[in-house]
């Protein structure tokens, strides 16, 4: 059994709810399960789309798991439920299209604190939709842990508290081991025959058919850098203060992916028709811990895809900002929770891809 894990921070944990699944596949019968982990913590289903496209082998893998219900509810306020809608089925349709006869789990994770059921109920009632718009042609199912959890603990909230180790993540001792058990029950389920047809998008602007400009292969004059940790190599080209990118896009931009380091300088993003936005590039649990890298997206999530006025070819033009000189652009700064504007004497920031919507 060859599994293929894309999600966020509750995936990436050691030892986490993955080393159960292992252990109660094998319990189970399962000699060798074989796991492929993508999963990048603190980031939204938009990075597990660049991370599926970039991807080489999807075919080779029997089974996939997705979960980003948890990292979502930032993507589903209410100016940005299409921008999650268009990701999230552009990450299933992407999978589909390569590899129809993987058996494709959504994983439903929730929140501790009980003012999240509503945004996690809204998550939970759109993956709903847009699974149910492709299971009568592909074997992909909706794996509910937050609701299993409540119904076994008849939804008692303290109960329930106990079976997290914070806000986000559930306990390693606690829910983690009954999360592995109940998923690896599931998995263990015989795979459902995949039909010839191709359903068309639910969402027109589904971002399946999204684009990739990838910076370092783009933008020779400017210094690549390369970061490796144990799971990931990454490159980015380096942003200086005085340089400016300019890069020509066919279509609107979606979200910019970066390496976050603890001195990485905000960066200024001017897209032809829109508004200038300031992002910070640092964040801040890199304080504590500077000889790391995190990997980051931004996505420009109030855009209205299915009513975008504009869509054909625009430049986009990327600048570093010194710290000092926030206060002159802070009004067009959009500040990311745990994004901060960095430490030290500045560096970057760090740019890695570029995705964007063409037009048909």
């Amino acid at each position: 059994m060859k599994i293929l894990v894309v999600g966020g921070s509750n995936s990436v944990m050691k030892p986490g709810y993955l080393d159960h699944v292992h252990a109660s596949l094998k319990q189970n019968g399962i000699k060798a399960p074989a796991f492929k982990n993508l999963s990048v913590g603190t980031n939204n289903c938009l990075i597990g789309l660049e991370n599926i496209r970039l991807f080489d082998g999807l075919d080779k893998f029997d089974k996939i798991i997705i979960e980003f219900a948890v990292n979502d509810l930032s993507l589903i306020a209410s100016d940005a439920f299409e921008t999650w809608q268009c990701a999230y089925e552009g990450l299933l349709r992407h999978v589909l299209r390569q590899a129809p006869r993987i058996q494709v789990y959504n994983l439903i994770l929730g929140r501790r604190p009980e003012r999240t059921r509503a945004l996690t109920e809204r998550i939970r009632t759109g993956m709903h939709e847009i699974v149910g718009h492709y299971k009568d042609h592909y074997d992909i199912r909706i794996v509910d842990f937050d609701q299993h959890l409540r119904d076994s603990l008849q939804n008692d909230q303290k109960r329930i508290e106990q079976h997290y180790r914070d806000g986000v993540h559930y306990g390693l001792d606690t829910g983690a081991p009954i999360l592995g058990r109940y998923l690896a029950q599931h998995l263990l389920a015989e795979p459902l025959p995949a039909t010839s047809s191709w359903p068309a998008s639910l969402c027109a602007a589904s971002f399946d058919r999204a684009e990739f400009c990838v910076l370092p292969e783009v933008s020779t004059d400017l210094e690549t850098h390369e970061f490796k940790n144990t799971r990931f190599c990454k490159k980015a080209i380096e942003m200086r203060v005085g340089e400016r990118l300019t890069v020509d896009l066919p279509g609107p931009l979606i979200c910019l992916s970066f390496l976050a380091t603890v001195a990485s300088r905000p960066l200024l993003v001017e897209e032809e028709g829109e508004a200038p936005i300031l992002l910070y590039t640092s964040h801040v649990g890199l304080e504590k811990t500077p000889e790391k890298f995190i990997i980051k997206n931004f996505a420009f999530e109030w855009k209205k895809w299915s009513s975008i006025e504009r869509k054909g070819r625009r430049t986009v033009t990327f600048s570093a900002v010194e710290r000092a000189d926030i206060s002159g652009f802070q009004p067009y700064l959009v500040n990311r929770y745990n994004m901060v504007p960095g430490w030290d004497e500045g560096r970057g920031p760090y740019l890695s891809n570029l995705l964007y919507l063409p037009q048909q």
